[in-house]
């Protein structure tokens, strides 16, 4: 029996570090905050399990309380994050070799004028760019500080911050 999920498709994971990367105002993140941002665009109800919510994602906090639950029964968060990363690093580095991105000291920048026309339509019509959870994603997490004790890193659990 073969078992498909989403979070382990680099194709997949390719289109929504594209889409996302579309999305933000900047068109680039920073390559840790990249890999968070897709994290909770696959397993959105984690969202759920933060301690507590730093600003600005604090005021979104019942828009994500009414997250649905996934019906899959989902392992601790740090180590589906752990398993996902041969993912994120696979992607980014084909979107890289293919020059649809850049990335200059850990900061990923989509290369707009290179992404072709159809794509940039497939994100427009995709249901999820219209909805709260992916404005959550790509309007107020890259606004939340990553480091620090009260980071993104540190309230998520998803990765270590201690030491940046």
């Amino acid at each position: 029996m073969i078992i498909y999920h989403p979070a382990h498709d680099v194709n997949h994971c390719s289109y929504r570090i594209l889409n996302v990367l579309y999305a933000v105002k900047s068109n680039e993140l920073h390559c840790d905050m990249l890999k968070i941002i897709n994290f909770y665009y696959v397993y959105p109800h984690l969202l759920k399990d933060m301690e507590s919510y730093p600003r600005p994602l604090n005021y979104q906090a019942k828009k994500i309380r009414n997250i649905r639950d996934s019906f899959e029964l989902t392992p601790n968060p740090s180590s589906l994050f752990f398993e996902m990363n041969p993912t994120h690093e696979t992607a980014i580095s084909s979107l890289h070799q293919r020059s649809l991105i850049s990335i200059e000291r850990n900061i990923v920048s989509l290369e707009r004028q290179k992404l072709p026309h159809s794509l940039i339509q497939e994100f427009k019509n995709d249901k999820l760019t219209k909805s709260d959870l992916f404005k959550i994603l790509v309007e107020c997490l890259p606004k939340v500080k990553l480091d620090g004790d009260n980071g993104l890193k540190a309230k998520s659990g998803l990765m270590e911050y201690k030491y940046d």
